[in-house]
């Protein structure tokens, strides 16, 4: 397909209370229209499963546009952010119904970004458009001693913020003159969860995510094994409980009721020391997973970036600089671009730029 060819793209970016679109248009030059869409907080924890949201945010998704009186016959494609399934490596996907029956699986780790292939593959398929994943936050590259626990059963699979970590990445190397590619980077993605990446040859190589790294605004992070045991057989708390305690009601929320990042900021403004203490311990252990990972880079570090939402927190971001500042040059990003990111790779596959893969 030429890029003439292309029509408008769907852009489709799941949160964990929120789902982002937009509509790029004369391939991928324009945004004819773009909204945030933000749900009822109460409503989502009604669902059992991040799978079984997929008709209601569906439903308000078509709602939406056709209140806007756009014309669904204009989409060449459909794009969704990818998600938690096992295996992804970096790049573009065509969503097949193999993809989309795995990704709707509830054994997989319960993150809104699979949401992403769910909600593209069913609003295409009646269209009779190809749907695409991107950039899946499972896309790693792992060394083989990353992979290794500790515990000879669990094979670490690797997950972060693929997809606005290499946007982020390109966007300084070029910044800089320089080919992304060529530039050892750690990237941490600030949101409602946090992960960082050691990313090296344009591969992610190393990480630390919402399970095994820094505690975030609604995430747990890594915890004490022993004290986390007891938990879970102490007779209070079911395994939908610890789900939830590991994402969705762990971290900020877990300490100070709130997942939102500048509430606590306005505690501390108001002389919260106890609220002050644990963001810090959240900027204290987003520096801990950085250092960790400079270990992946042998120490040869360009530069670090700290992006996503919260990074527009001056006050975290110098906590973290504070604690790691000594490793490498820090760039702070704040924000995200995966929305243009998903559309642009969209439009380099279905102009033959670069490989489509399948399952």
């Amino acid at each position: 397909m030429n890029a003439s060819e292309v029509k408008d793209i769907l852009v489709i970016n799941p949160g964990s209370t929120s789902t982002k679109i937009t509509i790029y248009t004369k391939q991928n030059t324009e945004i004819l229209y773009e909204n945030n869409i933000v749900h009822d907080e109460q409503k989502i924890l009604e669902f059992p499963t991040v799978a079984s949201q997929k008709n209601y945010r569906k439903g308000i998704i078509l709602d939406e546009l056709n209140d806007k009186g756009y014309d669904l016959k204009n989409l060449t494609a459909v794009v969704g952010r990818g998600g938690m399934l096992f295996g992804l490596k970096g790049g573009g996907y065509k969503i097949n119904d193999k993809m989309y029956n795995e990704m709707a699986s509830s054994k997989l780790p319960q993150h809104a970004s699979s949401l992403g292939a769910l909600l593209a593959y069913s609003i295409a398929q009646p269209l009779g458009i190809p749907s695409f994943i991107y950039d899946s936050t499972m896309g790693c590259d792992l060394l083989d001693i990353a992979k290794v626990t500790g515990i000879s059963e669990i094979e670490k699979y690797g997950a972060t913020h693929l997809l606005n970590s290499r946007a982020q990445a390109i966007k300084y190397a070029k910044s800089k003159g320089k080919d992304y590619k060529e530039m050892n980077f750690i990237n941490c993605h600030m949101g409602g969860g946090i992960t960082a990446n050691a990313m090296k040859g344009g591969k992610v190589i190393d990480t630390a995510a919402y399970d095994d790294g820094p505690m975030a605004p609604e995430r747990s992070g890594g915890v004490p094994l022993l004290l986390f045991k007891q938990l879970c057989f102490d007779g209070k708390h079911t395994e939908e409980d610890m789900e939830k305690l590991i994402a969705g009601k762990g971290g900020l929320y877990s300490y100070l009721g709130t997942k939102d990042a500048r509430e606590v900021e306005k505690m501390i403004e108001e002389g919260d020391s106890y609220a002050a203490m644990v963001y810090e311990a959240m900027g204290f252990q987003v520096a801990k997973s950085i250092a960790g990972l400079s270990c992946a880079l042998e120490g040869k570090v360009d530069v670090i970036i700290l992006t996503g939402g919260v990074a527009y927190s001056k006050w975290l971001t110098e906590k973290i600089k504070k604690y790691c500042g000594h490793i490498a040059p820090i760039e702070v990003m704040p924000g995200e671009s995966e929305m243009e990111a998903l559309a642009a790779g969209t439009l380099r596959m279905l102009t033959g730029e670069e490989e489509i893969k399948e399952l």
